[in-house]
Parts: structure tokens; C-alpha cells; sequence
């Protein structure tokens, strides 16, 4: 009996020292993080403490304020927290307060959320690569300093490292969200007519993006990642009646902007079209000559409410065929 009962002293002795030493490697990485941040040039607050004693280390920072003055930006939380087993340390919980500050060179954002969770695996080395990750957001609005607001009733965003993939820096991405609300002056210029209604039903996108270097520890201290191919098997849209799905390949050109196909299929088509006329997005005689040659693809596939058809983009611009629509998306900044 006194045998059994040393062993289980000295085992839970043992487990107590491991949780101390891991509760304090925890402490001492990041409030050494946030002094190299400081030595950097960026502003990085924040009170560290670690709980969770016996079977998890959970560290909480309170009044946490990070900026980066170089690249314009800032964000500031009450408190953030980053979860953990014990036994799994490699597999972060992520939980952002119901209230959080972004700021950048254009705006400051304040974002309230009943639900902001995420989950992180990194690799168990010093650069701590992304593995896979998801983002779980719930009732989140967002309010900028101009009093503008938007905001999304639920979304889901889940990354991980491409399996199997020739180029090592290769990420799936998948993002799906619902009763996504935009500002009202966005509304107003793409539904000047009112038809549509005022939050879009479901946004998802997936795809495969492949960047130059790893999302490690490296990326987000300094320059992020640059984009090199972004393949998209399914982005989805549906707007009221407006129904539009895309699937291609784009990359950046030269000068940051996309260049490649997209292969759209679009439902009730002429109610998109309109929409942009009337929101003065389109010019009107681009527009005329929009709606008779897509009417004409449209009879030929055998349904004139459903339009299929090449969205190319090259030399800064999109194309619906030879028709200019508008600029190319800028998919990552050149110097």
C-alpha cells in the first residue's frame, strides 16, 4: 500500500514539475515574443498569465495591443486567449473577446462577435508553420469610423497544407458563409433599383493557394507570403435571384494583378446585368451590347436564363469575350 501510495505521489509530483515547466516555456516564448516585436519597431502590450492547471495550458493576455507602424496597421483586444491540452501544445484554441479594435491606413473597424473561435495546428519546431487550421465565426458586425456597418449572421474558413502537392507551399482553402450584410453605400451603388434583398444568402469559396514561402512565425513578423497561383474549384454566389458560380485558375502578373480564366455559369444573368447598369457600375451602351451578345450565348446553351461563359482577365483587365467589363482583381502588391 505505501508502495502504491510513493508511486502515485512521484506521479502526480512528476506531472505537476511538467506542467509547471510547459505553463512557463508557455510564458516566457510569448512575453519574449512581444519584447523582439517591441525591439522591431511595433507597439506590443499586453499581461500575460497561464492557467489550466492540471490538464491544460491556457494562456490569457489581457489589454493586448499589437501595431505594426511600417505597415499600417493595429489591433487591440481586452483579451485574447490561446488554449491548450497539456499533452498537445503543437494544437492552439484561439477565443477573440466579444468586442476587438482593427485599424490600417484607411479606417478603423470595430468588430463585436457572439462567437469568434479558431483552431490551430502548427508544426512542433521554432517557425511554427501552419499545418491546418479553421475559424468559426457567429453574429459578427462590423462597424467602421465613418459609421458605416456590415456584417455576416455565420461563416466557416478551414485551411490546411495541400496533400501530396508538387509545390510544398500549397494551402486548401474553403470558406463558407451566410447572411453576409454590406454597408448600405455598397448597396446602393450595385442595387440602385432596390431589387435585391439586403443580405446575400451564401458566399462559398474553395480553392487551392500557392504562395512563395510558408504561413510560418517568419510571415507574420515580417513580409507576408506573395501569392503565385490561386486555383478555385467552386466559388458560389446567391443574391436573392442572382445565382453565379465560378471555377478556373488565376495568377498575378507583373504588376500584381490577376491574369488567367474563370469558366462562370450565371442564373437569371440579365437581373445581374441590370443591377450594374442601374447602379451606374456598368456603362449603359456597354451594358446594350452585353445583354444582346450574352443573350445570343445563352439561347445557344439551351437555357436563356442560365448564361456560360469564359470571364478572362489580362493587362489589368477582365473580359467577358472581347468586351472590357472592368479591372482585374489585384491579387498581390507588387514593388
Amino acid at each position: 500500500m505505501r508502495v502504491l501510495l510513493a508511486i502515485v505521489v512521484l506521479a502526480a509530483l512528476g506531472w505537476s514539475g511538467y506542467w509547471y515547466w510547459n505553463a512557463s516555456a508557455r510564458d516566457r516564448a510569448l512575453t519574449g515574443w512581444l519584447e523582439e516585436r517591441r525591439a522591431a519597431g511595433w507597439i506590443a502590450e499586453g499581461d500575460v498569465r497561464v492557467t489550466g492547471f492540471p490538464n491544460r495550458v491556457d494562456v490569457v493576455v489581457d489589454g493586448l495591443m499589437l501595431a505594426d507602424p511600417r505597415a499600417g496597421w493595429s489591433w487591440s483586444a481586452p483579451e485574447f486567449q490561446l488554449l491548450s491540452l497539456s499533452y498537445r501544445p503543437q494544437h492552439l484554441i484561439a477565443v477573440w473577446p466579444g468586442e476587438q479594435t482593427i485599424s490600417t491606413s484607411y479606417d478603423t473597424i470595430r468588430v463585436a462577435s457572439e462567437r469568434m473561435v479558431g483552431s490551430v495546428v502548427v508544426e512542433p519546431n521554432r517557425l511554427v508553420g501552419l499545418d491546418h487550421s479553421t475559424l468559426e465565426m457567429k453574429a459578427v458586425t462590423l462597424t467602421g469610423g465613418a459609421g458605416w456597418t456590415a456584417g455576416i449572421g455565420d461563416a466557416l474558413l478551414s485551411t490546411r497544407r495541400t496533400p501530396d502537392a508538387a509545390d510544398p507551399f500549397s494551402y486548401d482553402l474553403d470558406f463558407s458563409a451566410h447572411d453576409l450584410r454590406l454597408p448600405d453605400t455598397w448597396i446602393a451603388g450595385i442595387d440602385a433599383a432596390g431589387v435585391l434583398p439586403p443580405a446575400i444568402e451564401t458566399t462559398h469559396l474553395a480553392a487551392t493557394a500557392t504562395f512563395d514561402r510558408p504561413w510560418d512565425r517568419a510571415a507574420i513578423e515580417g513580409e507576408n507570403p506573395a501569392l503565385r497561383t490561386l486555383q478555385i474549384s467552386d466559388a458560389r454566389f446567391a443574391w436573392g435571384k442572382l445565382d453565379l458560380r465560378a471555377a478556373g485558375t488565376l495568377r498575378p502578373d507583373a504588376r500584381g494583378f490577376a491574369e488567367g480564366k474563370l469558366d462562370l455559369t450565371a442564373r437569371n444573368w440579365r437581373d445581374m446585368l441590370e443591377a450594374a447598369e442601374q447602379s451606374g457600375v456598368m456603362n449603359p451602351a456597354i451594358a446594350g451590347t452585353l445583354r444582346g451578345a450574352l443573350g445570343l450565348f445563352a439561347r445557344l446553351s439551351g437555357d436563356g436564363d442560365t448564361l456560360r461563359l469564359p470571364l478572362e482577365f489580362g493587362g489589368g483587365e477582365a473580359r467577358l469575350g472581347p468586351i472590357v467589363i472592368g479591372a482585374a482583381p489585384l491579387l498581390t502588391r507588387r514593388p
